[in-house]
Order: structure tokens, then C-alpha cells, then sequence
């Protein structure tokens, strides 16, 4: 580098910095003369819960930073009533039931391409309704439920969780193939 050069240089830093210093003045200037005053920050509480309303069902997925996603997807069967195979095998009488049975057929292919994917095994074997027992929800699967990760036992507990509108903070035991079982736990997801 040249005398010439590092003189230059000098000159551009001694220049450049007059110039922030004018350019951070103005923009607060700015900012007072718009006449919008300043605000306290306020606490409001956990986030909304989505609810799947008139015959929509809400499954959660897993983004691709491995986070619970909430999904509302259509559902099979009118709000109130029990959905049915089409062989006429009844797989669930309950939409709890149907909900379950729809979250372990895996994400849709809109869901695919919004990067959500699903922890859980793919099961086409019919799952039978989460069944109360001393204020638990009971779910019995058609796999082990020892291997699931964190995400995909979550996956199931809070789709249950909502789809049960008076559960919402109910506790739910995961029960699978060999006599697996898992302690009760609630959604980590806030509900309220």
C-alpha cells in the first residue's frame, strides 16, 4: 500500500464517521417527531389455543427445528358424531378416535411441503378411542411407545389433549404392542 493510498483511507475514516454520527441524529429526531409516544411493555398471557371447530380437527406436527406445530386439517365426519371405515368396520366411534387415527397416516402432502414432518410410525392398523379411567385418558397404540422421542410422544398427547374439548388439560398415558406403557403427562403445549 502506497503513501497516497493510507492517506486516502484516513480521510475516508474521518469522514465516515461525522457523517454516522449525523445520520443516528437525524434518525432519533425522526423517531420523537412522528408524535407517537413510547409505550410500557405489557404481559398478556400464554399464546392462543387453536381449536378445530365445525367437523376441522387439529393434529400437531414437528417443524424442522423440532418444534410441536399445530394443524387444522378438515375432518371425515360431522362436529358431534363417530366416523366408520368404509368396509364398515368401525375403527373409532368418537372423533377422538378418528383425530388419532388421522395423526398417525402422517402429514398431508401441503404439510410435506411447508417443511412438517411427523415423529411417529406410520400405522394403518386400526386404533381403538382413548378410553377415561381415574381421570386419565388412556391411548393404546399399535406400536411400542417406549422408542417414541419426546416429539413424537407430545405429537400424540396434545392432539388428544385438544381434540378432548373438556380434557384439555387432562393428563394422557401412552400405552403400546409389548406391554409398553409411559406415565401420564399433559401436553407442553399452553392451552389457555
Amino acid at each position: 500500500m502506497t503513501a497516497s493510498d493510507r492517506r486516502r483511507r484516513r480521510r475516508r475514516r474521518a469522514s465516515a464517521a461525522p457523517a454516522a454520527l449525523l445520520a443516528g441524529a437525524l434518525l432519533a429526531g425522526c423517531a420523537d417527531a412522528t408524535g407517537i409516544p413510547g409505550t410500557d411493555v405489557f404481559e398478556v398471557g400464554d399464546p392462543a389455543r387453536i381449536q378445530g371447530e365445525g367437523g376441522t380437527m387439529l393434529l400437531y406436527l414437528v417443524d424442522r427445528e423440532g418444534q410441536l406445530t399445530p394443524v387444522l386439517r378438515p375432518g371425515p365426519f360431522p362436529p358431534g358424531t363417530g366416523t366408520g371405515s368404509g368396509s364398515g368396520q368401525r375403527l373409532s366411534s368418537t372423533p377422538t378416535g378418528s383425530v388419532l387415527r388421522t395423526l398417525l397416516r402422517g402429514p398431508s402432502g401441503a404439510e410435506l411441503a411447508a417443511s412438517l414432518h411427523t415423529e411417529l410410525p406410520l400405522a394403518l392398523a386400526p386404533v381403538r378411542d382413548p378410553e377415561r379411567k381415574d381421570g386419565r385418558l388412556t391411548v393404546t397404540l399399535p406400536f411400542p411407545v417406549t422408542v417414541l422421542s419426546e416429539a413424537a410422544r407430545s405429537q400424540i398427547v396434545c392432539t388428544v389433549a385438544h381434540a378432548e374439548p373438556l380434557d384439555v388439560d387432562a393428563r394422557i398415558v401412552l400405552e403400546g404392542q409389548g406391554n409398553s406403557i409411559l406415565p401420564a403427562q399433559e401436553c407442553p403445549v399452553p392451552s389457555r
